[in-house]
């Protein structure tokens, strides 16, 4: 029996397009235009494993993986422009449906890891250091080089360019961070510990999604972003390097 479509409703298709954040996530052509004064729709909801298969298209995925059971699940549906639309149906190849299938993937993760930043919370202190930070702080004491741990915490999810960039950053800036918690801390005392346990216990969440570093790292930088009302994604990105470097982040 044939596989009914299903009518999403303008929400569901809400969810879908900001999941994609508004552009077709094969050719990044906007999915929306305006026309006096209105904005209206651009795209198609696709099946990423087709609504019917034919048979060439059954034995053509027959071992890959599907994101559901359920062909009509929105796991299963991804916006995409028309002509990108077309381009994946006519004909449809596996490498295709591979590169649809991981693209989903990584917004279903990055969906199920947003949906959680309310359940943690992050003390107030942090938008201090995320402030010096972006500051003019002069000359910087480095770390030694010998005592990095993102070496032997690393594997390779990490990108090189990625790995290379917090190690820099730990570089430059551990002792600086370390010495603004010291002033926090005799203020209040165990502020520090109080955050590296939000900070860790974000990263074990993160870790129940996905074990790939680079999205961990990056889960971990957009939520002190959003948590600190998108103060500096430089600053963040900094933030979560010092965390790997001095806590469970990456163990």
């Amino acid at each position: 029996m044939a596989n009914v479509r299903k009518i999403y409703t303008q929400n569901e298709q809400l969810l879908l397009y900001s999941q994609v954040e508004g552009i077709c996530p094969l050719c990044t052509k906007p999915l929306y235009y305006e026309k006096i004064g209105k904005i209206y729709k651009k795209f198609e909801l696709a099946h990423i494993y087709p609504l019917n298969p034919n048979s060439s298209e059954e034995l053509l995925l027959k071992t890959e993986k599907k994101l559901s059971i359920d062909v009509n699940s929105l796991d299963n549906i991804i916006p995409l422009c028309l002509d990108c639309h077309e381009k994946f149906d006519k004909p449809r190849t596996v490498e295709e449906y591979r590169k649809l299938f991981q693209i989903k993937e990584s917004l279903i993760k990055k969906s199920n890891i947003m949906n959680s930043y309310s359940l943690f919370n992050i003390e107030e202190e942090i938008r201090e250091v995320l402030y010096r930070l972006d500051l003019d702080t002069g000359e910087l004491i480095r770390l030694e080089y010998s005592a990095l741990k993102v070496d032997e915490k690393s594997d390779v999810s990490l990108p090189p360019l990625l790995k290379k960039q917090i190690k820099n950053d730990i570089i430059e800036y551990f002792n600086f961070i370390k010495d603004i918690f010291k002033e926090i801390d005799k203020e209040t005392p165990d502020k520090f510990n109080t955050l590296a346990m939000q900070i860790k216990g974000f990263y074990f969440k993160c870790k129940q999604t996905t074990r790939n570093q680079e999205e961990i790292f990056r889960s971990i930088v957009d939520w002190i972003h959003n948590k600190t009302g998108k103060y500096s994604l430089r600053a963040c990105e900094i933030i979560a390097s010092f965390f790997i470097q001095d806590c469970e982040v990456f163990s």
